[in-house]
Formats: C-alpha cells, structure tokens, sequence
C-alpha cells in the first residue's frame, strides 16, 4: 500500500482514538473508495468515512478475525463521522509479489479456495450479492455502463448486451459461499512466512463464489499488465469447482453497476 506521511490535528479526532494518533508520524494510505486510511505506525490503520458508512465492515473484519482471515478491530466509532481502527496485517498487500506471477496466482487462488470453503451459519449476504439482484430486478435503463470493469475475454460491448445476459442469466446467480466481495490485490495481505490475510471487507458475507473469482483475474490481469496467467490461477483454483461461462455473465452484472 502506498503510504504519504501528512499532518493532522488531534482536534479533528474522537478523543478516544488521541491515545493512538499522539506522537506518531502519520501516513495516507487511501486507495479508490471514498473513505480516507491513515497508517498510524507501527501496526494500525485507521479508516475515516461518512457517518454510518463502516458499521457493515466493521462487523465483517470482526468476523473474518475471529475466523483467522481478518485483522484485530481495536475501535469502531460513529460520531460525526465513521472510524474504525484496527491492528496492520503482517506483510505486504499483494502488489508487491508481482515478480512470480505464477505464485502469486497460488496464492490468491489458494487462498480464495479455502474462503469458499468457509462455513457461511450466521454470515449476512453479501452487499455485493445484493447489488447484483437489485441491478437485475430494477429498470434496464437504470444503474451506468462502466466498460473499465470488462475484461478482453469475458466483453460485453454495450449496456443492452449487459442487460439481455443478466436477464437470460440472474437465475444462475447463486448466495452459497463466502465471498469477499472486492477480491483485488491491494485487499489480500501475504507475510513471508505465507500468513495470508484479507482487509476491506465492507463486501463481505454470502454470494455467488464467480464474484470473487472475477475480480481475482481482472486485478492479477490489470496489475501485471497481462492476461496470460488468468488459466493458470484458474486451473490452480479448481476447474471443478466453478462454471467458466458465470465469469461472462458477472462481467455483464459489474458493467451495469
């Protein structure tokens, strides 16, 4: 995670995260989502959002820890705004292991294989899931076509086309696994000894499993530049253990939006 050091007022904080922002040098460590992440060093991160919007993740990491996937929750606080405060994850997101694209892929597929594997008693559905459904049962000229989100052998050339396969497809769509919801990169943390944690699980709970393994080939193919490794992470994930032609048809939900 990138990682610019800022100054910041304890004023502008809860009291009660003051213990854990004195005296230390802070960094930004935002990514793509509208929440802001500071890096309090040495080993907590504190993610600042709009009033209400954290709780969800906030339960999810809690979850996800106490199953041995997730980090520690130090603070959850919904004042003025949304703060939740957790331990780092030991190691370094996986933009950093781009060099071995092959074990990178064991990794993430290795990994994501034993979430789908969780058991789901007591997990709430996924808000991605419910996103999908709600985009399928809504009006075919609602939500926006965001073609970034495609990928070169899974295309969907318009917002018509995205919407005929949801249609043909939403039956297929299936809330039985453990997802994560956003399986990318920046969000799987490896430490050397191969402890590998998930982070940003504001996603999370019960889904259809070709969400995560969507997302898994766009960001191993968006960050290395390539697409050639998609089958190897597919193959070491286990061909058996999904449908091939799903991928297509979440391409068409996530281009709807």
């Amino acid at each position: 995670m990138k990682k610019q050091s800022i100054q910041l007022s304890l004023n502008d904080f809860p009291k009660e995260l003051h213990p854990y922002l004195a005296d230390v040098d802070l960094y930004d460590s935002s990514c793509h989502s509208n929440a802001q992440t500071l890096y309090l060093p040495p080993d907590h991160y504190l993610k600042i959002d709009t009033f209400g919007e954290l709780a969800r993740e906030a339960m999810m990491t809690k979850q996800f820890h106490q199953q041995g996937q997730g980090v520690e929750v130090i603070k959850y606080l919904s004042t003025d705004r949304d703060y939740l405060l957790s331990k780092a994850a030991k190691g370094e997101d996986l933009t950093h292991w781009l060099e071995d694209p092959k074990q990178l892929c064991e990794i993430m597929a290795d990994k994501l294989r034993n979430l789908h594997n969780t058991p789901i008693a007591g997990m709430p559905i996924s808000l991605r899931h419910e996103r999908f459904i709600a985009s399928a049962e809504g009006p075919s000229t609602g939500g926006y076509y965001d073609p970034s989100v495609a990928m070169k052998r899974f295309p969907v050339a318009s917002k018509e086309e995205a919407w005929q396969i949801m249609q043909k497809n939403k039956h297929h769509l299936h809330a039985d696994t453990l997802i994560h919801g956003d399986y990318c990169l920046p969000n799987i943390v490896c430490s050397d000894d191969g402890n590998v944690t998930l982070i940003d699980l504001g996603l999370a709970g019960i889904g259809d499993r070709h969400c995560d393994l969507y997302w898994a080939i766009w960001s191993l193919a968006y960050n290395l530049g390539t697409d050639v490794y998609t089958d190897y992470f597919l193959d070491f994930y286990g061909r058996d253990s999904f449908d091939y032609d799903m991928l297509q048809v979440i391409a068409a939900f996530e281009v709807f939006g």
